[in-house]
């Protein structure tokens, strides 16, 4: 799963891609994931894996 790029297709940044960088939390489940954009180096998302998967929210970018 580790540098996964997705792009995401709704909400605020849709249209941005990320990159999956880490586990979220090493205490947290190994579901979530941090994400980070590639065009906006402050911007991080957790995103669960499952979340991931959805194809309404997320395209897989390559």
């Amino acid at each position: 799963m580790l540098n996964r790029r997705y792009r995401k297709l709704t909400g605020l940044h849709a249209g941005h891609v990320y990159e999956v960088k880490a586990p979220a939390n090493e205490m947290d489940s190994p579901m979530r994931w941090s994400l980070q954009s590639e065009t906006d180096a402050e911007q991080k998302l957790i995103v669960a894996e499952d979340e991931l998967s959805n194809p309404s929210r997320w395209q897989p970018a390559g």
